[in-house]
């Protein structure tokens, strides 16, 4: 294979066509055409590095082609230089209109030739890389561009998620951020409240549904046919129409599924703990209200024991002094008698005290409790 530059050698002159040839051929490939219209056909399969033309030649004058090509193949950057017995200054004017690099007087000196040939090869070369670079930093951007939104949108997801009460609200959201990539899915979330499968039009078929409890027990990323399912322990997306055919795409759509599925699986989570403390909660507020009533019957039942205490305890003693006169008892019983009515009175009203204290505790006890079910 010849891994020489490419000349093309557009001449309709013999000897000024040999001497050319003869003087580049050791270092490049050098296809010699004697008219414009033939180079032109031949153009597209040379693919040259460099054009070399005449000017002044029949049908198809040098500018003609340099025209031609420069628009018709939209040849932008491909380096030609005009080989010319026309040294006048409109001449060369002519020729950087019509697009050409450089312009060489005939007789042509062999060393001016072959050094603006070498410099505009390299030049060219060195255009050719730097396009190539460009262009390959603006892919990486793009790129990078496309991934990070495809990652704003799981972003949003997970923002959206914080609002979803319920496994249908979630697998909604999961559905509708496929779906702005351009995705076909299937959700299933096994949580502990209940199992759910979705499809954009709703709930899965019986076979779709069978799909999703199949691909549960695979790896976290599973791929078969056009389909590939992410899997975490409470939810599994299918994506049914990856694009397999453009495999950076693809890779970017399994870390963005990858990602959108650890973020739901961690929201199930989170909804299924709501779920476990909101029952907590209400059998907590239900204990609470019954501690409540029995507490308020304690304290009723405390205010009618202390009422019929003092009843007991003042009957008992208007009992007894009439006991005193009935009895006839001598002055010394019946004041140890008196003594003994008298420490049993303070021992009563002791309690009856005592009795008050509970009560306040069991008021403010009470307080507490209605305050916590107010809040």
């Amino acid at each position: 294979m010849d891994t020489r530059p490419t000349i093309l050698l557009v001449e309709d002159d013999d000897f000024a066509a040999e001497f050319a040839m003869e003087l580049l051929s050791a270092d490049y490939a050098v296809h010699r055409f004697d008219n414009g219209r033939s180079a032109l056909d031949a153009f597209p399969e040379l693919k040259p590095d460099l054009v070399l033309l005449d000017v002044s030649m029949p049908g198809l004058s040098g500018y003609d082609v340099c025209r031609m090509l420069r628009t018709d193949l939209s040849v932008v950057d491909l380096p030609i230089i005009f080989l010319s017995g026309k040294v006048s200054k409109e001449e060369r004017l002519t020729g950087y209109e019509v697009g050409g690099d450089d312009y060489l007087t005939k007789p042509v000196v062999a060393e001016e030739l072959l050094s603006k040939i070498r410099l505009a090869i390299n030049q060219h070369a060195v255009h050719q890389r730097l396009k190539s670079d460009v262009s390959s930093a603006v892919s990486t951007a793009m790129t990078a561009m496309t991934s990070a939104a495809e990652l704003g949108e799981v972003l949003k997801f997970v923002r959206r998620s914080f609002n979803c009460p319920d496994y249908i609200g979630l697998c909604r959201e999961i559905l509708e951020t496929t779906s702005t990539f351009g995705l076909e899915a299937s959700v299933q979330i096994r949580g502990k409240k209940e199992t759910v499968s979705r499809t954009g039009d709703g709930p899965c078929s019986p076979l779709e549904e069978s799909v999703l409890n199949n691909m549960s027990t695979q790896g976290r990323v599973f791929e078969f046919g056009s389909r590939t399912s992410f899997t975490f322990d409470h939810i599994t997306i299918i994506a049914k129409n990856m694009p397999r055919n453009d495999p950076e795409r693809h890779g970017r759509m399994r870390d963005s599924l990858a990602l959108l599925a650890e973020g739901a699986d961690a929201r199930v989570t989170t909804l299924d703990k709501q779920v476990a403390l909101a029952k907590k909660q209400q059998v907590l507020l239900h204990l609470m209200a019954n501690t409540r009533d029995t507490l308020r019957e304690v304290e009723q039942n405390l205010q009618t024991q202390r009422e019929l205490s003092r009843t007991i305890l003042q009957d008992f003693l208007d009992d007894l002094e009439k006991s005193f006169i009935r009895f006839g008892l001598r002055d010394t019983q019946i004041t140890e008698l008196a003594n003994l009515a008298q420490h049993a009175t303070r021992r009563e009203l002791a309690l009856y005290d005592e009795g008050l204290a509970m009560k306040e505790r069991m008021q403010g006890l009470l307080k507490q409790l209605d305050n916590a079910d107010g809040s």
